[in-house]
C-alpha cells in the first residue's frame, strides 16, 4: 500500500447494476453513506463536484469540498474526481465496481495524494478519511443488503 493511499473494500450482495444505480443516485447519498450525504455532480467529464463531507462521523457538520470530475464509466462501473489544480496538493478519488458473479459486486474506494502538502494533510485527516471511507462501504452494503427505499 502506498503511503499516500487511503483505500476501503467491501463485498456487497447485490448485483453490480443495482451498485451502480445506488452509486450513482447522488441526491440519495443521506440515506447510506455518513462520509459524504451531500454530493453536488453533473455526469460531465471537466465539470465541478461539491462534496460534503463529514470528517466527524458523530457530528452533523459538513465540510464542503470542490473537485473536478475526472472519471464516469458506466460500462466498467468507475468514478474518479479530485482536486487537480490546487499548488499544495492533487488527489485522485476513485471508486470501482467489479461482478463477483452470483450477484455479489466487489464496491472499491480509494483516494491517493501528491504534492508539497501531502505530508501534513495525510497526518491530519489520515485516520478521519480512513473511517470516512469504512463507513462509506458499511452503509452502501447494508442499504443494499437490508434496503429500506428502492430508488
Amino acid at each position: 500500500m502506498s503511503k499516500n493511499l487511503i483505500e476501503s473494500t467491501v463485498i456487497i450482495n447485490a448485483p453490480i447494476d443495482q451498485v451502480w444505480k445506488t452509486l450513482t443516485s447522488f441526491d440519495y447519498y443521506y440515506e447510506w453513506n455518513p462520509f459524504t450525504p451531500k454530493v453536488e455532480i453533473e455526469p460531465v467529464i471537466g465539470s465541478t463536484v461539491g462534496l460534503h463531507v463529514r470528517l466527524n462521523p458523530n457530528s452533523q457538520q459538513t465540510m464542503f469540498q470542490k473537485e473536478t470530475l475526472l472519471v464516469w464509466d458506466e460500462e466498467n462501473k468507475r468514478l474518479e474526481w479530485g482536486i487537480q489544480n490546487a499548488w499544495y496538493v492533487r488527489t485522485i478519488r476513485l471508486q470501482q465496481l467489479t461482478d463477483l458473479g452470483n450477484n455479489k459486486t466487489k464496491y472499491y474506494t480509494s483516494d491517493f495524494f501528491e504534492g508539497p502538502l501531502t505530508k501534513l494533510i495525510l497526518w491530519l485527516y489520515r485516520n478521519k478519511i480512513q473511517i470516512g471511507f469504512d463507513d462509506v462501504c458499511n452503509g452502501l452494503k447494508q442499504h443494499l443488503e437490508n434496503p429500506k427505499v428502492i430508488i
